[in-house]
């Protein structure tokens, strides 16, 4: 199989580490992988650095008729069967147009995976971009809903819920606490949606227990200065720890005992939980879209209201007061993770959508 993914962000991110990992274990599996960019060095040096050489389009989405004609120029020297697998519906376009353009069309596939939670758009254009499509995979039953609460007029029998997967190491060792305290970690976005002022909320309302946290992560001095202020004022600064970007996200969840995910937006998935439970760390996480799909609550994870802060701190007291629970709660959620969330199951899925199989 000819498999191309187009991509158009100009940053590296969650959905640009999905399609790398898709690439590699695409091109394992003996397909030939092809990625196509707008040139942007943060997104290209990632696939370069792993044996892929992107090519350049401008890919500016529904007012870009150059790329779908350089597009369908590469698609006719392909053998059949070809799939364009597109991140977002800005560069589906270019995908519907390069196969309206070529000589033998039906040998190509279309398919969009949705990374977002957001409504399907109702405008005459966008509900004919969605009949076009083959496929469009989303990362959640959420993201699905939500989508399909826009009334997009296409097929349901072509949208797919493939819930996320990553490439995750076997062989961290643990790091056991030196001074016997437990340790909570954040992973991701400092941002409001991401709801880190209410984990710092739950933090004082923990101060009798031997709590540390690590927030890793970056975001706007708007947002951030002020959670550091107020860590300040409310005397947990000192249990609190920014560590900004990590290089080894599995470094850092191996000297963790809490993951701990408080969103009080809703999640197209929650990656990071899925990290941390390949890991055997049980989370604390929002019930809020993705999550709610991946946990079992009080089984391999613990889920909590969004928004509240003392449910989160009940939800951080119940793991840190039972080292038991934690340690039986880890393990669960690391079988959790290999019999539902391993990277075979996503990769198997994604292809049988490719082929056209089966609806999932």
């Amino acid at each position: 199989m000819n498999i191309v993914h187009l991509i158009s962000n100009k940053v590296w991110g969650g959905g640009e580490r999905y399609v790398l990992d898709l690439c590699r274990r695409s091109e394992a599996d003996g397909h030939s992988v092809a990625v196509l960019t707008r040139g942007r060095e943060a997104v290209d040096k990632p696939f370069r650095d792993a044996g892929f050489t992107p090519g350049h389009l401008p890919l500016r989405g529904a007012l870009d008729f150059f790329s779908p004609m350089v597009l369908a120029r590469v698609l006719n020297r392909m053998e059949a069967p070809v799939v364009i697998h597109a991140h977002n519906f800005k560069d589906a376009y270019t995908a519907v147009r390069a196969r309206r353009l070529m000589a033998e069309p039906s040998k190509v596939r279309v398919i969009v995976t949705r990374h977002l939670v957001k409504a399907a758009k109702d405008s005459a254009m966008e509900r004919d971009l969605y009949k076009q499509l083959d496929a469009v995979i989303f990362v959640s039953e959420a993201a699905r809903t939500a989508f399909l609460a826009g009334k997009p007029g296409c097929d349901e029998a072509k949208l797919h819920v493939v819930h996320n997967s990553i490439v995750a190491p076997t062989d961290v060792p643990r790091e056991e606490s030196a001074d016997g305290d437990i340790r909570l970690l954040y992973l991701g976005r400092l941002s409001s949606e991401k709801g880190v002022d209410v984990l710092i909320d739950a933090m004082a309302m923990l101060s009798d227990l031997p709590l540390k946290l690590t927030i890793a992560g970056t975001g706007t001095a708007k947002y951030v200065l002020p959670l550091m202020r107020r860590c300040g004022n409310i005397g947990i600064d000192g249990r609190v720890h920014w560590a900004g970007s990590v290089d080894d996200v599995y470094a850092s969840i191996a000297s963790a005992d809490i993951g701990v995910l408080p969103s009080v937006g809703t999640e197209s998935f929650g990656l990071s939980v899925i990290e941390f439970m390949s890991q055997g760390v049980p989370v604390v996480a929002s019930a809020s879209g993705g999550p709610t799909e991946i946990i079992t609550d009080g089984r391999d994870g613990v889920l909590v209201h969004p928004g509240d802060a003392s449910s989160l701190a009940a939800g951080i007291r119940m793991l840190a007061t039972d080292p038991a629970l934690r340690s039986a709660m880890g393990e669960t959620a690391r079988a959790t993770f290999r019999e539902r969330f391993g990277y075979d199951v996503f990769f198997n899925k994604i292809m049988d959508v490719y082929a056209g199989n089966k609806a999932l």
